[in-house]
């Protein structure tokens, strides 16, 4: 199935002008199987309809259709700082774990798609409140997106690193990984020497150092 976007769908513009397209049209094509028709679909919302298409990209966190989901969350990761305070808005305000977890995932990709542009200080704490969220969805999505800031995020990353949640001191040590900071291999180091750490967790570590040595 093509795109569904045709030659009707572009609103005329002056003559010298590009034509925007349709956005109707666009939120369609978003809602296609075909994930390059997806990015195709949010970068003109980007380009063209950046005021009204974040709104109607927010409302689709709650989807029960999966691809849709997230096809916003990757397409509100496209707006890039513009999008932090929307989406610590309605994080703050949703009831709902799936929408929650939206939010945090729409944070990763905007700190993959900017890696030189810094976080709020309100989307930190968002992330930081996520880390304690009843979801453990939305919580194991937090160390994620923690993970794409990088250095921004380092001083939460430790933290994490020596908590007791396994799953988390994992995620945050291959975070630290990639931290290219003395602070990142001292934590590591201090998690892995310590005979309380979770032998799970402690292979993690090890990983994460040996990837740090690698690198050097």
């Amino acid at each position: 199935m093509e795109s569904q976007l045709m030659t009707s769908d572009f609103q005329m513009a002056p003559e010298g002008q590009v034509e925007r397209p349709d956005l109707d049209a666009l939120f369609a094509d978003l809602a296609h199987p075909n994930p390059h028709l997806q990015t195709q679909a949010y970068l003109a919302m980007v380009e063209h309809w950046p005021d009204e298409a974040m709104p109607r990209l927010l409302s689709l966190l709650d989807q029960p259709d999966v691809s849709l989901r997230r096809a916003a969350v990757r397409g509100l990761g496209a707006f890039g700082s513009s999008a932090l305070q929307p989406l610590a808005v309605l994080f703050q305000q949703s009831p709902d774990g799936t929408v929650r977890a939206s939010c945090v995932k729409a944070y990763a990709q905007i700190a993959s798609n900017y890696p030189d542009e810094d976080f709020s200080s309100e989307a930190m704490q968002v992330l930081e409140t996520a880390l304690s969220d009843e979801s453990p969805v939305v919580s194991q999505s937090a160390v994620m997106a923690l993970g794409q800031v990088g250095k921004q995020a380092l001083p939460l990353l430790i933290a994490i690193c020596k908590g007791e949640n396994i799953a988390h001191v994992q995620s945050a040590a291959m975070a630290l990984a990639e931290i290219p900071d003395p602070r990142a291999e001292s934590c590591l180091r201090e998690v892995f020497d310590d005979p309380a750490t979770d032998p799970l967790a402690r292979q993690m570590v090890e990983a994460s150092l040996g990837r740090l040595s690698s690198s050097r």
